[in-house]
């Protein structure tokens, strides 16, 4: 089973927890990020200050996929610029608390507008991160993440199959059990064919002997009568001819009985 047909099959499946995570798990792994310290109020004062919240990783990209709608491609494209920006970032780079949400933010956007005829304009993308980033701010995150890739947003065969390889390698083995089990099923329906069929010639076989048998029977039983018959007719042609013979002498003794008295009536 060849690479490019899992990534066929694996791009037309619905985007699941698997995916997701490993979307995380990626993106967490391309830079190091420093919890940002909470706004303390000061003393004295009964103000409360408000700050910000940071969502987790796993629910803002649930979240943004959900709002955008996305299809397993564009995440596939989405992997592949994370992989890149793993490599080109320094090991020891370290970001604040949502980095990491930019850095996803702007791979899935640069993915979308890659493949995809029409996508979500950033100031949509801005509103799928529920108030967490500004209008700004995803810009921003985009223009970087194109610069540090330098222009350069193909994808090629070869990058897809690198980094999609632990589904990759699940679905292979899949499509080959089904290639077996089919092969398999070939094998057996050939085997009962060819059983069907030798039991078909075998019956036509018996059929033909005993039509044989029967045509000798019958050509036995005719030579039979006939010889019968020629013996009878000789038999018959050999009474007649003795009769004939009997009767004959017979003829000839009363000629000569005849023929004797009038010789000696005439002496």
């Amino acid at each position: 089973m060849s690479d490019k047909e899992a990534l066929r099959i694996f791009s037309r499946q619905p985007v699941s927890s698997d995916m997701i995570n490993f979307l995380v798990a990626t993106t967490n792994s391309i830079i190091q990020v420093k919890p940002s310290k909470k706004q303390q109020p000061a003393q004295h004062t009964c103000k409360i200050v408000a700050y910000k919240h940071t969502i987790s990783l796993t629910h803002f990209i649930k979240n943004l996929i959900a709002y955008s709608n996305v299809q397993t491609p564009t995440l596939m494209a989405t992997l592949v610029y994370l992989n890149k920006l793993r490599n080109l970032l320094p090991a020891n780079a370290v970001g604040m608390e949502t980095t990491r949400h930019r850095i996803f933010l702007s791979a899935l956007i640069v993915a979308a507008k890659s493949l995809n005829d029409s996508s979500p304009l950033n100031k949509h993308w801005t509103k799928y991160t529920d108030g967490l980033l500004t209008l700004e701010e995803v810009n921003l995150a985009e223009r970087e993440l194109i610069n540090i890739l330098k222009w350069n947003v193909t994808i090629k065969h070869d990058e897809l199959i690198i980094t999609l390889q632990p589904f990759l390698i699940g679905i292979k083995q899949k499509l080959l059990q089904k290639q077996e089990y089919e092969s398999l099923q070939r094998i057996n329906y050939y085997k009962l064919s060819q059983k069907s069929s030798s039991s078909s010639f075998g019956s036509n076989y018996s059929l033909g002997s005993s039509t044989y048998s029967i045509n000798s029977n019958l050509s036995l039983s005719h030579s039979m009568s006939t010889d019968s018959l020629v013996e009878n007719n000789n038999d018959e042609n050999l009474r007649f001819v003795k009769s004939g013979s009997r009767h004959s002498i017979s003829t000839k003794r009363s000629m000569m009985s005849i023929l004797g008295s009038s010789n000696r009536v005439i002496v």
